[in-house]
């Protein structure tokens, strides 16, 4: 009679212990569907707070434009203030951080790292109407890589944020690896999951809406 009570006891512990496994699971899974959603949603508001920071990084740059008649050159030393643009040829193009002290700005983007700036030499000192890019001055914006397709041909800076992989972490795409190395070429187009994974977020303004600002503001002709 002892030996069958026992017996009762531990089948009993022992479905407890099952039920409480089956619950486990459920509410894994239930922590696991309620999770994803809102890292999305994270994602998707730090996406738009940094597309909000880049339209106002702009504006500040159009600003800046009217009162000095030229744009700012990179911030490269790390702290914020604008410093003398790597080569001052008027056919090159420096890029580095965004001056944010210079401009008045916060400093980094939604995801704690500086937003990056690339101006078009030419446009660092006093321009006129007939200021255009030339040679490696040239920043271009194209769909790809490859630059199959121009977006925009000739612009006179780009700011960008590198998004929430920093294109550091692997996989980085052609694409993203576009972006960061340096030179005139960029490239802008819709989020892409994966081995090509993409997620800059790129903005420029065109010669058009500069020279259209200070002529507005009586600044040129």
């Amino acid at each position: 009679m002892k030996t069958s009570q026992k017996s009762i006891s531990f089948a009993s512990k022992g479905f407890t212990l099952v039920e409480l496994a089956i619950v486990l699971v459920i509410v894994g899974f239930l922590v696991s569907a309620f999770l994803t959603p809102l890292s999305a949603q994270l994602d998707q508001s730090r996406n738009a707070e940094a597309r909000r920071d880049l339209d106002e990084i702009k504006g500040v740059l159009l600003g800046f434009a009217v009162i000095n008649g030229r744009l700012p050159c990179p911030d490269t030393s790390g702290d914020g203030l604008e410093d003398a643009c790597a080569n001052a040829n008027t056919t090159s193009s420096t890029g580095g951080n965004l001056p944010w002290v210079t401009l008045g700005l916060k400093s980094t983007d939604p995801w704690d790292r500086a937003y990056q700036y690339r101006v078009n030499n030419a446009f660092t000192a006093n321009f006129t109407l007939n200021t255009v890019g030339a040679g490696a001055g040239i920043i271009r914006v194209c769909a790809d890589n490859a630059c199959v397709v121009t977006e925009s041909a000739n612009v006179p800076m780009l700011v960008f944020s590198r998004g929430k992989n920093g294109a550091v972490f692997p996989p980085i795409s052609l694409d993203e690896q576009e972006n960061a190395d340096g030179d005139g070429t960029f490239v802008n187009h819709g989020f892409i999951d994966g081995p090509n994974a993409y997620d800059d977020i790129v903005s420029w303004l065109s010669t058009g809406s500069i020279m259209n600002r200070m002529v507005t503001a009586g600044r040129l002709p």
